[in-house]
Parts: C-alpha cells; sequence; structure tokens
C-alpha cells in the first residue's frame, strides 16, 4: 500500500527532528559530569572539613588535663590569697606585750623618784582612738595601747619628770588622771594612762632590737599586773 500526500508542499507536516532534540540529547551528559564534580568537590570538602574537626578534637582532648590543672591551682592559688589576707589582718592586730613592758620599764629608769604599784595594759580600739586624738589627748600620736598605772613619787617634780619622759618620747603618750599628797608621809600618789604609739592596722608590728619575744593577741583588757621590773628605787 502507498500512501500519497496530495496536500502543497507548503503545508505538509515536516516529521524531520529539530534541533532543539539534538540539543537536549546533547545537554543530558554535560549536565551529569557538572553534577558529578560538583558532588566530588563537596564531598572532598566535607571530608577535610572533618579531619580539622578531628584535630581540633584531638588537641582538645590533649590539653584537658593541663586546663583541669590550671582551674585547680587557680582555685589553690584563691584560697592561698584570703588565708594570706586573714593573716595580714591578724598579724596587724597581734600585740606584743612583752616589747611594750620593756620599752616602758626602760623610760621608767630615766624618771628617779617614781614607782609604780599597779599596771594594767589594754589595746585601745580604731574609735576610741579617734575619739582621743579629736579631744587632744596624746597630742594626736598614733596610740594603739593603753597602760593604765598608779604610783607614788617623792615629790611633784619627779611627778613632772615623770610625764615629761614619756611625753617627749614618740614611741608614747601622756593622759595624766590625777595628783594626791600624803600629808602624813608627805610623798605624792598619782595616776596616768601611758599610750604606747604602734602601726595601723595591717602594718607589721615592730620587734625591737632584740630577739623578737613571743606576743600573743592582745585582748579587749590586760589583767592588772605586778610592778614594772625596773630594779633600783623606781619600783617598790
Amino acid at each position: 500500500m502507498v500512501e500519497i500526500n496530495l496536500l502543497p508542499a507548503q503545508y505538509r507536516r515536516q516529521s524531520q527532528p529539530g534541533v532543539w532534540k539534538y540539543a537536549t540529547w546533547a545537554l543530558l551528559p554535560v549536565a551529569a559530569v557538572t553534577m558529578l564534580g560538583l558532588w566530588l568537590a563537596t564531598s572532598s570538602q566535607a571530608g577535610r572539613l572533618q579531619r580539622e574537626i578531628d584535630a581540633v578534637q584531638g588537641n582538645i582532648d590533649t590539653l584537658t588535663p593541663a586546663r583541669q590543672e590550671r582551674d585547680r591551682l587557680a582555685a589553690r592559688q584563691r584560697e592561698l590569697e584570703q588565708v594570706t589576707t586573714v593573716a595580714q589582718t591578724l598579724r596587724g592586730l597581734k600585740t606584743y606585750w612583752s616589747n611594750d613592758l620593756a620599752a616602758f620599764s626602760t623610760q621608767l629608769a630615766a624618771a628617779p623618784g617614781v614607782s609604780v604599784s599597779s599596771l594594767t595594759m589594754r589595746t585601745l580600739d580604731a574609735g576610741a582612738l579617734a575619739t582621743s586624738q579629736q579631744s587632744g589627748v596624746y597630742a594626736g600620736k598614733n596610740v594603739r595601747r593603753e597602760l593604765d598605772l598608779s604610783g607614788a613619787a617623792s615629790s611633784q617634780q619627779a611627778v613632772i619628770n615623770f610625764l615629761n619622759s614619756y611625753e617627749n618620747d614618740p614611741d608614747f603618750g601622756v593622759n595624766f588622771r590625777s595628783l594626791q599628797r600624803d600629808a602624813q608621809s608627805g610623798d605624792y600618789t598619782f595616776a596616768a594612762t601611758v599610750g604606747v604609739v604602734g602601726p595601723s592596722v595591717g602594718d607589721a608590728p615592730a620587734t625591737g632590737t632584740g630577739a623578737p619575744a613571743a606576743g600573743t593577741p592582745a585582748p579587749a583588757a590586760a589583767p592588772a599586773a605586778a610592778p614594772a621590773p625596773t630594779g633600783g628605787s623606781n619600783v617598790r
């Protein structure tokens, strides 16, 4: 059987494949190669990043013990700093009573004609010191400890010499309180407070020239002591 197309040539349908059909088939391998290349590049980059992550994690695992040791040492340092601060504060509050008594007794030897019959030692807190300085007691000296004493003197001049001896010493201050004369014996009895100048709280206490005496933190008020051991006619 033979088919004859009787339509004119301009109306006949072209059955030959077009150029776009060939182009579409040609683009398929190109697209496949491009996608394969992108996949390979992405896989390579992902592998490289994973290797870097593994290396960083290895470094972290290696440095973890050192970091933990550093944190432990830092915590220990803070503890020691706190202990040191407390120790410095306690050292500033520590009073060497034996040094103060020795200095007082040495100065007492420079005032003949005076004997001490009673002596009480106590600390002076910051509030009491500020009050005494405002009122002019101790001539504004930084007194930290006080020695309340009473005694006897052979004359008024002996008492004056005693007061001047401590008033003129930069390590002491004097607060004179009373003076009475015994009509029968003619002797004078007096009462005074001698202030011992000390460092501010937090400073290291002075230990004197000899071997440092073992001190104990001063209580609020020390018990009455025996007469000062100065020897000679100054003590009775």
